[in-house]
């Protein structure tokens, strides 16, 4: 009797609709009653398929995925762990297999370049194939041994340094070519060296989905000043650097009349392929954390990260230079250390109403300090620059207390998450004039 009055309900309710909103209305219910069949069918037809696809498993596995190209920096990061697995035989199957991977229509491809690159890589077939098979597979026993387990979360990171051992993606000896004449139209000879500056904002995650669809405030906390950036890119551009500043949209131009800074973003040059070039290509990254930052890391370019959380900071690799925002206690007008930080419950603080609700305001770098921490990362670089006792000493007890903290899983628990793997050895340096001048921090 619940059945067949849930079915009365849902049918007036349609009624309801239909003279309500009129006739289109009623096409747009039409399209989606369509939809529905046309995919029952299909999954109907997609479980032949599946049956031989499991006949064959004896011989042969046959493995498919989707890949995560709805996201920039999963459709680099996650694919180029897989080929590092696969290269290196990490969680392989034993038998002999074919992987096969596929993109949607529907799916939003934020770097073009990327996903041509990743076709001549892997094998791809078409999302109206494979997907419905993958779907289907997945209610029929065994299913787990044809599904290729890629992106057990957005969360899990390379932990294992496993893009250190082997670099996924390469270009053309065109591509190549191509990317050398557009450095020189942006006047760089061949020997010059540039950098990626990746200033997150909130332009372009209203450029995926209108703030009308989706409420983008949880994100302000990523969110920085693009003019405190501008005195560390000239200090940089002394020193022979050029500096580009990445993005595929951004809220306000780079302010600066120095040629070699360029706004990139803000350029008629700009270009799904660029984007790609200059971060495989760049002597190192300054970078916010957000998507883009992904594609020197795959090319194993060095990166100078500030960001927010402080528990996801990428502790993984030695070519990371890390730096975090100071977090007050607005009560108290104090600055919290790195262990209050994770007992005030924002170590792994995902929303910035997080922040709001315990009273913590993420504090600004001056423009001065973000110009310190750009250049400690450029001497890093430029002199090899190896640590005394006192710094040694500083980074060991940075490390401990970090390790320390990101492993009590309360804090995971927290944000309602499994407590997935953030951190393996903790490889990276976190900024040494940052240690220096605020060493009650450590604690």
């Amino acid at each position: 009797m619940k059945k067949i009055t849930k079915i009365k309900t849902f049918l007036s309710k349609q009624v309801c609709d239909i003279k309500l909103y009129g006739i289109k209305e009623l096409l747009r219910k039409f399209f989606i009653f369509t939809k529905v069949i046309t995919r029952t069918l299909i999954d109907v037809i997609a479980v032949l398929p599946c049956i031989i696809i499991r006949l064959l498993s004896p011989w042969i596995i046959i493995r498919i995925a989707r890949a995560p190209s709805t996201n920039y920096g999963n459709f680099a990061r996650d694919l180029a762990l897989y080929c590092c697995k696969k290269k290196l035989k990490i969680d392989q199957p034993k038998k002999k297999y074919i992987d096969l991977f596929y993109i949607l229509p529907r799916d939003n491809i934020h770097n073009r370049q990327l996903a041509r690159m990743w076709k001549r890589k892997l094998i791809f077939f078409s999302g109206y194939l494979l997907d419905p098979i993958n779907r289907v597979g997945k209610f029929i026993p065994g299913w787990k041994l044809h599904t290729i387990g890629l992106f057990p979360s957005k969360y899990e990171l390379d932990v294992d340094n496993l893009i250190a051992k082997y670099q996924a993606l390469h270009f053309t000896a065109e591509e190549e070519i191509y990317g050398k004449k557009m450095l020189n139209k942006f006047g760089l000879k061949d020997n010059d060296k540039f950098i990626c500056l990746v200033v997150r904002d909130s332009k372009y995650q209203l450029k995926k989905i209108s703030a009308r669809y989706h409420d983008w405030s949880y994100h302000d906390y990523r969110n920085y000043d693009i003019d405190h950036f501008v005195l560390a890119a000239e200090e940089l551009t002394k020193r022979g650097y050029f500096v580009f500043r990445m993005g595929v949209v951004a809220n306000k131009p780079m302010k600066s009349d120095n040629p070699k800074i360029i706004d990139y973003v803000n350029t008629k040059l700009r270009s799904d392929f660029m984007d790609v070039y200059l971060g495989a290509k760049c002597t190192f990254c300054i970078s916010t954390g957000l998507g883009f930052d992904e594609v020197p890391y795959i090319f194993r370019r060095p990166i100078a990260l500030l960001s927010v959380p402080l528990g996801d900071l990428r502790s993984y690799s030695e070519k990371f230079l890390l730096l975090s925002r100071l977090h007050i206690l607005e009560k108290e007008k104090r600055k919290l250390s790195l262990s209050e930080i994770f007992s005030h419950g924002v170590g792994f603080a995902y929303d910035t109403k997080i922040f709001k609700q315990k009273g913590i305001k993420l504090l600004d770098y001056t423009p001065e300090q973000i110009k310190d921490f750009a250049i400690e990362m450029a001497e890093n670089l430029e002199n090899e620059k190896k640590l005394n006792p006192e710094e040694e000493e500083l980074q060991k007890i940075f490390k401990n207390l970090f390790s320390y903290n990101v492993q009590r899983l309360e804090y995971l628990k927290e944000i309602k998450k499994p407590p997935y793997k953030f951190h393996g050895q903790i490889r990276s340096r976190y900024s040494m004039k940052f240690l220096k001048e605020n060493r009650d921090w450590l604690k």
